[in-house]
């Protein structure tokens, strides 16, 4: 299996005046993802989705279970295996980097050095995410909010990367905007064959990137599912209610 998360659980420890407690953010998760899906993660705010996006980019350490990642521990995976997209483009570009060295950073990062090697690499992912040329010289500030976006996941997909984690990447766009990221998504997904695991409120947007849904609630998996069958016929009672007070006719 390409990934698959095993008895996950996130606690904290919440300390008061004169009290200590835990706080449970995941209980017992356990999923798995197919190499080339796209898998989406979905609940209410608070139900720890971006905890499980967190952990699987490592930025966070798990209380307790594991992570396969391509047969191996998570840990034994190399950094430019999984990358991630951000929901705020602005706040994840460095403003004093020009967009051509925000583009080689990664490639600088991953050992290549080589000033022509790295101006085609970026010259190529500029073209993969529709900027034109004239952009390398420009600052983050001087783009709008979907051609930053744009350079977020250029910056992410240069390194090719077998697992990318988008936590709310189109929550900031309009929807025009919105759905020329999508595009840009399914297209690494369907010529790179590149498994997504994409974390988002907006059940519009699930419905037209995903292959599966999983439902969130209080950090526990209520169920997944194909993404057809999750919104005409949801499995769990809580499913149910969640379409329900979230899809409008």
């Amino acid at each position: 299996m390409f990934l698959e998360v095993r008895n996950l659980k996130k606690e904290y420890l919440v300390e008061g005046i004169f009290t200590r407690e835990k706080k449970v953010i995941l209980n017992d998760v356990s999923f798995f993802v197919p190499e080339g899906e796209v898998l989406s993660i979905v609940g209410e705010s608070g139900a720890g989705k971006s905890t499980i996006g967190q952990i699987i980019l490592q930025i966070k350490r798990a209380t307790s279970g594991e992570i396969i990642f391509m047969g191996k521990p998570l840990c034994e995976s190399k950094i430019s295996d999984i990358q991630m997209i951000f929901q705020d483009p602005y706040s994840s570009l460095n403003p004093a980097m020009k967009i051509k060295d925000i583009l080689a950073e990664p490639l600088r990062g991953s050992g290549i050095k080589n000033k022509n090697i790295l101006e085609e690499k970026v010259d190529n992912i500029m073209k993969e995410v529709w900027l034109e040329e004239s952009y390398k010289n420009k600052y983050p500030s001087e783009l709008s909010g979907g051609q930053r976006q744009r350079v977020g996941i250029g910056a992410a997909m240069i390194l090719n990367p077998k697992l990318v984690v988008c936590d709310e990447p189109v929550a900031s766009l309009d929807l025009s905007i919105q759905n020329q990221i999508l595009s840009l998504l399914k297209k690494f997904n369907r010529e790179n064959n590149t498994t997504i695991i994409f974390i988002s409120h907006d059940l519009g947007v699930v419905y037209n990137i995903s292959d599966r849904v999983l439902l969130l609630y209080k950090g526990e998996v209520q169920e997944i599912q194909k993404t057809e069958n999750f919104f005409k016929n949801p499995k769990s009672e809580y499913g149910k209610y969640f379409l329900d007070g979230v899809l409008v006719p």
